[in-house]
């Protein structure tokens, strides 16, 4: 195997490339299939949503329920899977349900001289819609990450949706669907998929909120059904970027720059590299690596076009061009690298220590891998259980306690009201006042 044409630049380089990539408009050509697919689905419903799937996914459906499946369904797959299989499945859903239920939301309730009751309350949305991805992999990983958080914050009903896949995964994703506490399970992927949560069809009940992570197809239909329903993020391509101060040593780094490659050819792994020193025995060290790689034609794509390695001089540069990418996951491996940096950070998961890994992050760690990519770690959070409930704001006045402090009230509110020209509010206000 050749090896790879890496794309090496300097902080000065990277930096222009950065910023002019930020205002590059992105092709319309998915936006325009996507919004095809979606109004097919509204239209058209179950029947869409079959001839949609028999097309892109090569399946042979004739109807919903071919690829629909019960809590009694999802049962019988996860017997069918092996013992280890299970072990480790739930040594997973443990770690990840003790991590979320460590996450304190409280419910706000305090006073003041005119309100009885000035706060806020929580309550689980009703109907969650999961989507975990698949095509040239399977993910069950993606559905204890999403299904295990709503359960822990209490949401009734969680449908799952996966793309079409061998028996074998298709057992293992439907058995850890079990696990995780689903209620159906649908066979269906892509655009097509998120229409039917977002909208539901004769047999597809509509989600209040999807999430889950997806190909540019699903990232760009969840952006299109945003408004109409919920959603976690624009959650796409996977993304690491490495803050490294090593001279020497890459093994360990190089398999982490290989891992999110293997995602897909449109991966983006960013290398930073602070000193002269290391750059080449870590484009030695991937060489070798991907020689081996049982996906290596999927790396070697996603190493060449989307990858860039940065040399800067200091930490101040890597934290300078990190927070250009906002990228989903940061890993930073530097000697004398403090905590009290954190907050510099813009990114959507931090991993620190050349002992951790973004991979620990997609599985075991415990926090949801489902994290905001293209740059939406500026505006965007990782998954967590406050996402799957709904906050709600309260009031009460049960008898007027100080009539001053009441009267002041109205007054200022008045005074606004009429300030807008919104008179029949200052009207509502004027007639308490007496």
């Amino acid at each position: 195997m050749k090896t790879i044409k890496t794309k090496k630049v300097s902080f000065n380089v990277a930096k222009k490339y950065l910023l002019k990539s930020k205002t590059t408009n992105k092709p319309s050509h998915i936006r325009e299939v996507v919004q095809k697919i979606i109004l097919n689905v509204k239209k058209n419903g179950d029947k869409a949503l079959i001839n949609i799937s028999n097309k892109i996914d090569k399946t042979e459906f004739k109807k919903v329920s071919e690829a629909s499946f019960n809590k009694s369904d999802l049962k019988k797959n996860y017997e069918k899977l092996d013992t280890a299989t299970k072990k480790n499945l739930n040594f997973i859903k443990k770690r990840i349900i003790n991590f979320h239920k460590a996450v304190k939301v409280r419910d706000l309730k305090a006073k003041d001289g005119i309100f009885n009751l000035l706060g806020q309350i929580h309550k689980p949305i009703e109907r969650i819609g999961l989507y975990a991805p698949g095509g040239k992999a399977v993910y069950p990983s993606s559905i204890l990450m999403t299904a295990l958080v709503a359960g822990v914050a209490g949401c009734k009903e969680i449908n799952l949706f996966f793309p079409s896949s061998s028996e074998n995964a298709k057992t293992l994703m439907l058995g850890t669907a079990h696990l995780a506490g689903i209620t159906n399970a649908y066979n269906f992927g892509g655009a097509h998929a998120v229409a039917a949560m977002a909208y539901g069809t004769e047999t597809i009940p509509k989600s209040d909120k999807i999430f889950g992570p997806g190909n540019n197809y699903v990232a760009e239909a969840k952006r299109q059904v945003f408004g109409d329903v919920g959603i976690d993020s624009f959650a796409g391509p996977s993304e690491v970027l490495i803050i490294s101060d090593k001279k020497n040593g890459f093994e360990k780094l190089a398999a982490d720059l290989i891992a999110q490659a293997e995602h897909g050819e449109d991966s983006k792994c960013i290398f930073i590299q602070i000193g002269k020193e290391g750059l080449e025995d870590l484009f030695k060290e991937l060489d070798q690596q991907i020689t081996v790689a049982p996906r290596r034609k999927t790396i070697k794509k996603a190493l060449e076009k989307n990858s860039m390695f940065i040399q800067v001089k200091n930490l101040e540069e890597a934290i300078d061009i990190n927070n250009l990418v906002g990228p989903e996951h940061l890993q930073i491996i530097c000697k004398s690298f403090k905590e009290s940096l954190l907050n510099r950070f813009i990114a959507g998961a931090i991993f620190i220590g050349e002992n951790n890994t973004a991979v620990l992050g997609d599985y075991a760690a415990g926090p949801s891998h489902v994290i905001p990519t293209n740059s939406a770690a500026r505006f965007s959070s990782p998954v967590s259980i406050e996402d799957f409930l709904v906050r709600t704001s309260v009031t009460e006045i049960k008898s007027i306690r100080n009539k001053a402090k009441y009267k002041e009230l109205l007054d200022n509110s008045i005074f606004l009201a009429e300030l807008e020209g919104l008179y029949g509010h200052a009207n509502a206000l004027k007639l308490r006042r007496k």
